[in-house]
């Protein structure tokens, strides 16, 4: 009863309360919390954590103004308990008669990009694109300050950063922090990537430096009557994608993927960084003048400006040769350093770009650049996969070594970085990384990419292989490699899977369907990983050691897809988590009825214990599963062997008194086992028996497309209280589950039999534990494969007192046995030794001998070569009535074991009727068969103790 009312409070706390609707993940559709549900349709959500103040945003795109396709942008702030700042379904970020929309249509998912960003002071900055109403045209790109209160900075539509005339140019905007209570925006027109600082100063942009990202420039040489005569050219790019990240230490990293204007260049992958100044600096360097002679130059950089770290750098000087009759004079052009770093050529392409950047325990950090390629080579486009590109960052005092004095006239910036002596490096060495993070697949996959902590790792992609889309995870560590050196590793946890690739976590099928994973990391290291379940909604698990996901098999579902006996859709999770991964929010755009509206709306849910290793989320209430039309069948799974976790499969009752999910079983992670299905039989009638022996009302069966050979499957099967005390009702051996057993048949169909028969091959399993859940009881059971299961009570021996038998287990060790005995229905069995009654108490067979009556109820199992444990086996001391000598129950030859019952006797009336003539009658139990009686004399009693 205690139970039940937890629930129904909870329940009742979502609908009336503003704080967090649940802090111990119970993943019930009831307990969402709607963020903002006016009528038409609300899409596209975004988490962002508030800082310092350690609460969330929830911003969004919003149709509730117009009938027709026009977005404003909306939000919600909510504080660190769950309280809703902002007022019923938000506030306007951005609500002009023209459209807000943040998200841009290109192959990126939008929740691959930064648009909003902390303002380290409870507010945010958001970046989006406001076009006119006609048609699309006169596009801006602008920014938004949202104050901590849910005022806005700017008035409508924001503050313009740039205007095209271009009719439906995508900008593709993107806006990160700063690191200095402002933020860097960043878009692209079809040849460059434009990267700037701002920081709002009392309603005034105040701008901090930037510029173009990628400017490009090529030297064209050709023979002149001089020698070589050379001119820089400077051919533009064509820009396809590209992504900013925080490099660290206030300033900004960008990512390109392009391909340069002339043939010569091709497809290329391309780097830059706005770089924050941490102290003033005079720089001198040298470049030669229109002589050819080196001369110095020298440039100021100020403290908290942001300066490019590459940009072109060109000289030129003037040739003459000849002789004063047949004199020659021209200018040579030489391009010391281009407008970006080049990480890569040659691939076919470079599609998604990403980065990130992660500390160590050194003074360097570590910048990696993803990006899904082909090779090209001999004419042969080869695979997709996502290839990683490592690069050490220098943590520098004041700006960074390539841009700090240098004394060659013939390069653009220096390369060499600081040194304490000839040879010796200062900053510390990173070990090369040009490798594959994620592969391999014949179709383009996106990924996500996240880092946190000291050098964590983590990308995810849906990759395609021949016609089947595999979930694959990949973990990276930067490990320390000496005193002054560190490499990239990859730290995978499957045996046999090549490390490169990544692990396989999960498999679309007919039955399931993902779109792109993503991984989230705090900078404490904690890793999550999110995706949707087409049809079901979204799952959530903390990433463990390597890529094992801590609540099972693709994680828990944090949504059903279906509610108050409708299905909807759940779309979008976005996930983003508080500064230490403690905890963590995700919201999604779903379409269930409510009493509002029937569009897309915006929906939340608190995540909690995410940094606590080992935990696993409560299962939902055991529920009756009546269905008139036969069995019940549970959601599938794909269970791969990588998660080292019980996975639930569910069912969604549609026919009960009381709707809802109920968990049917839990399966242990821990081999390979494809797609399961899993079907449930709920009897509704009277309990049902096979030769007077009864069994549970409810039976599962469930079938795999592979089973490795040899392995056991780890099984939770749940049923509930109504369910077992139905059958302890009609077998007075069974106290409590521990005294049940499970039978096991071999079946390939995946209906649920309506009754059990025997078949040729069925094995009797002994539950290795039993435990009270919400609602019933589950009992775990290592299952050899697949199939249908029965649930009835212990194989049972009934023997006199006084007498003896023995158990023999059904395992064969190889070095050891030891039997084990527990008094009670408990998991707390204890080693037994040689006396007066065990004798093989390290044999395979136990002998007991001189059975006492307070023996009755023991449960025996052997514990063989320590790891394996036998059947349990229940031993019974019974008595039976025969009436041989009168019908008085207190004479010793009316029993079948010579003597008379005690308080530890269970006792069976077949026929007769024995009369009771004292107060002294007593006995366990009593089983008194159709047609036999027993007569308790009057001012006399019979005492049953169980």
């Amino acid at each position: 009863m205690k139970k039940i009312l937890t629930i129904v409070l909870s329940v009742i706390v979502s609908t009336a309360s503003a704080q967090w609707d649940n802090t111990t993940n119970d993943f019930y559709d009831s307990l969402h919390t709607v963020v903002s549900n006016p009528l038409l349709v609300q899409k596209n959500p975004i988490v962002l954590t508030s800082y310092p103040d350690g609460g969330y945003f929830v911003i969004w795109e919003d149709e509730r103004n117009t009938a027709t396709t026009k977005a404003d942008i909306y939000a919600q702030k909510y504080d660190k308990n769950g309280n809703a700042l902002w007022g019923k379904d938000g506030v306007p970020v951005a609500n002009s008669p023209n459209t807000e929309h943040y998200y841009n249509s290109s192959n990126q998912d939008y929740r691959n990009r930064s648009y909003a960003a902390t303002d380290s002071a409870g507010g945010f900055y958001i970046t989006y694109s406001s076009d006119s109403v006609s048609n699309y045209v006169w596009e801006w790109l602008m920014v938004q300050h949202v104050r901590s209160n849910g005022t806005r900075v700017f008035p409508n539509p924001g503050y313009r950063i740039v205007t095209s005339t271009a009719a439906n140019l995508n900008f593709s905007s993107q806006l990160i922090a700063d690191g200095n209570k402002g933020f860097f925006i960043a878009y692209k027109n079809d040849q460059y990537v434009y990267a700037y600082d701002y920081r709002d100063e009392n309603g005034t942009l105040k701008f901090y430096g930037g510029g173009k990202t990628n400017e490009n420039a090529i030297v064209n040489s050709v023979v002149g009557p001089c020698g070589i005569k050379t001119d820089v050219a400077y051919p533009g790019t064509t820009v396809n994608d590209y992504n900013i990240w925080p490099d660290g230490q206030a300033g900004c990293n960008i990512i390109i993927s392009m391909s340069g204007n002339t043939g010569s260049q091709g497809q290329m992958l391309a780097y830059n960084r706005l770089f924050r100044a941490k102290k003033n600096a005079t720089v001198k360097t040298f470049f030669r003048n229109v002589a050819g002679s080196a001369c110095p130059r020298t440039k100021e950089y100020l403290k908290g400006d942001v300066y490019l770290l590459y940009y072109i750098v060109s000289d030129f000087q003037h040739v003459a040769c000849g002789s004063p009759g047949n004199a020659y004079a021209y200018t040579n052009y030489r391009l010391l350093s281009n407008g970006y770093l080049e990480i890569d050529r040659g691939g076919y392409d470079y599609n998604y770009p990403k980065g990130v950047t992660v500390g160590t325990t050194g003074n360097i950090n570590v910048d990696l650049f993803a990006v899904t390629t082909r090779t090209f080579v001999n004419g042969i486009v080869g695979n997709f996969t996502v290839q990683g590109f490592a690069f050490r960052s220098e943590i520098f005092d004041s700006i960074p070594y390539q841009r700090c004095s240098y004394s060659n006239p013939d390069f653009g910036y220096n390369a060499i970085p600081p040194t304490v002596f000839a040879g010796t490096e200062k900053i510390n060495r990173l070990g090369q990384f040009r490798d594959t993070l994620l592969g391999t697949g014949n179709s383009y996959p996106d990924f996500s990419l996240a880092g946190g902590g000291k050098g964590d790792i983590y990308a995810a992609t849906l990759m395609t292989i021949s016609g089947s889309r595999w979930v694959r995870l990949q973990h990276m560590l930067v490990a320390v490699k000496g005193t002054d050196s560190f490499a990239l590793e990859y730290k995978t946890n499957v045996t046999g899977t090549p490390p490169k690739i990544g692990v396989a976590i999960g498999r679309e099928s007919g039955d399931i369907n993902y779109d792109l994973p993503f991984v989230k990391v705090s900078n404490k290291g904690v890793a999550v990983f999110s995706i949707r379940e087409q049809g079901r909604g979204g799952r959530v698990s903390p990433i463990n050691f390597g890529s094992s996901l801590g609540w099972g098999a693709m994680g828990k579902p944090v949504a059903t897809g279906t509610f108050k006996n409708n299905y909807y859709g759940f779309e979008q999770p976005f996930v983003a988590m508080d500064s230490t991964g403690s905890s963590g929010l995700i919201a999604w755009k779903d379409n269930r009825s409510d009493p509002v509206s029937t569009e897309d709306n915006i929906y939340m849910r608190h995540l909690d214990k995410l940094n606590v290793f080992n935990y696993m989320p409560p299962s939902k209430r055991v529920r009756l599963l009546p269905n008139p039309y036969g069995p019940s069948y549970a959601n599938p799974a794909i269970l791969l062997g990588t998660s080292k976790q019980h996975t639930t499969m569910e069912v969604y009752d549609t026919y009960g008194g009381d709707p809802g999910v109920s968990p049917v079983m839990d399966i242990f992670d821990n081999s390979y086992l494809g797609q399961v299905k899993l079907s449930v039989f709920q009897n509704s009638t009277t309990i049902r028996k096979y030769n007077n022996l009864a069994y549970l009302n409810r039976n599962y069966t469930f079938t795999t497309d592979s089973l490795t050979p040899g392995a056991t499957i780890g099984m939770k099967l749940y049923f509930t209280k109504e369910e077992f005390l139905a059958l302890k009702g009609v077998d007075n051996i069974i106290a409590d589950p521990g005294y049940l057993s499970v039978v096991r048949q071999p079946n390939s169909t995946a209906a649920a039999p309506a009754a059990y028969l025997p078949v040729a091959g069925e094995e009797m399993m002994t539950p290795s534990r039993w435990d009270s859940v919400a609602g019933g009881y589950t009992i775990s059971i290592q299952a050899n494969g697949p199939g249908n299961f029965f649930v009835q009570r212990i194989a049972t021996t009934s023997a006199c007192n006084a007498a003896a038998t023995s158990f023999t287990s059904n395992i064969t060790g190889v070095t050891s046995y030891q039997w084990q005995a527990v008094s009670d229905g408990s998991n707390n069995f204890g080693n037994i030794t040689n006396n007066s009654n065990y004798s093989g108490a390290t044999s395979k067979t136990l002998l007991l001998t001189n059975i006492s009556t307070s023996f009755n109820g023991y449960r025996y199992r052997c514990v063989v070569d320590n790891v394996y444990t036998s059947n349990s086996f229940y031993l019974q001391v019974a008595n039976t009535w025969t009436g041989a000598v009168n019908n008085l129950w207190e004479t010793a030859g009316n029993w079948s074991c010579g003597t008379v019952p005690d308080a530890n006797t269970d006792v069976v009336i077949n026929s007769g009727t024995p009369t009771i003539s004292s107060n002294t009658a007593t006995c366990r139990s009593i089983k008194v068969n159709a047609g036999a009686n027993v007569n308790v004399m009057a001012g006399f009693k019979l005492t049953v103790t169980h």
